[in-house]
């Protein structure tokens, strides 16, 4: 009968540790996660960063040619109809520029929530791992004082 509460302790509390290297695997994963959607938050505001220059340059070329077309045609690229073709252009411009720094921000804020979400399950999985770990531990010791309490009921009663 010692031998079946001893092994039967040993049991629970190889679970309860079984369950908790799970959990800690399972919280690994997690942390390996939220690292790569801290690095995608980077990546997309970099690359965002990167193709804004790309279109600056691009419109650099596009009002040079625009006032090349305007001097071509005769006309002063400093006021009237050019200017104010000029003024609305890079305004545009401006206005792209910023919509594509806000949508930037905004993947990359998402990409940093998906990363808390994946951090928050890594700690959670922790606490259902010791948690597992300490019920393991207790039934372990239930087993041994029911089987201790059995041993002293045998010896008393024989």
């Amino acid at each position: 009968m010692a031998g079946a509460t001893a092994v039967s302790a040993y049991g629970s509390l190889q679970q309860g540790r079984t369950a908790k290297a799970a959990s800690d695997y399972n919280a690994a994963i997690n942390d390996r996660n939220a690292l790569i959607k801290d690095q995608e938050a980077a990546q997309i505001v970099m690359s965002e960063e990167l193709a804004i220059e790309k279109f600056k340059r691009e419109y650099a070329g596009f009002a040079d040619a625009q006032q090349q077309a305007f001097r071509y045609n005769g006309w002063m690229a400093d006021g009237d109809t050019p200017l104010l073709v000029a003024l609305a252009s890079a305004q545009e411009a401006d206005e792209e520029i910023a919509t594509r720094r806000f949508n930037a921000k905004v993947g990359a804020g998402q990409a940093r929530e998906e990363g808390l979400q994946q951090r928050m399950a890594g700690n959670l999985s922790r606490m259902y791992g010791r948690s597992a770990r300490d019920a393991g531990r207790m039934k372990a010791l239930g087993t041994l004082l029911s089987g201790a309490s059995n041993m002293s009921y045998i010896q008393a009663t024989a």
